[in-house]
């Protein structure tokens, strides 16, 4: 049987000699109270790091699905089945479809209108389909001109004109906590029309 010894008492903290044994010490809640604050604060700066990361993944995400958007729009179908150009429907599908490969919602796309980079003679033409903005005849530089804001006339170049696809995406906190707004992640691509 081991004989227990008192050998000093310091603060809290209570120093036992138990023969052969070496010390053993016992604190009365000190971890408990330093857990208690540093979890709180451990836990939420994991969830920020959670809650970026997340944002920035969806940003890479619509910035995908837009210019795949682009890559539907401009290129023709199969030269057996006629060559002929998708249409705005089946690019907002094409679009949706790759918000949800990543298991974002389409009802959270928002319509999103950016300017261009000049202003082109004739004006652009834009229609916008489930919030996914589609513009044709878009300049794609600012050509001889300097690009400048706001935009000065860069003319009728057709070889400089193309499409844009561009629509925003609402992204809310992934936990209901202290009633974070949403937050509206913004894409837009840009391509040369194919002949």
């Amino acid at each position: 049987m081991a004989i227990i010894r008192k050998i000093q008492r310091v603060r809290c903290r209570t120093v036992f000699l138990i023969s052969g044994l070496g010390y053993i010490e016992r604190d009365s809640g000190q971890e408990i109270a330093e857990a208690a604050l540093v979890l709180p604060i451990l836990f939420l700066i994991l969830l920020a790091i959670f809650w970026f990361g997340r944002a920035f993944n969806i940003a890479s995400t619509i910035e995908r699905a837009a210019k795949h958007g682009i890559q539907t729009f401009t290129h023709p179908t199969c030269a057996s089945c006629g060559n002929n150009f998708p249409t705005n429907a089946q690019t907002v599908d094409s679009v949706n479809s790759a918000l949800q490969d990543d298991h974002l919602q389409p009802a959270n796309v928002t319509a999103y209108a950016p300017p261009f980079a000049c202003d082109a003679t004739p004006a652009p033409t834009c229609t916008t389909l489930q919030g996914v903005e589609i513009c044709t005849g878009v300049p794609l530089t600012c050509g001889t001109v300097n690009c400048q804001n706001p935009p000065v006339a860069c003319g009728s170049n057709p070889d400089l004109q193309g499409v844009r696809v561009s629509f925003g995406y609402q992204f809310t906190s992934p936990l209901p906590i202290a009633n974070l707004p949403a937050m509206t992640l913004h894409t837009s691509a840009l391509g040369p029309q194919e002949n």
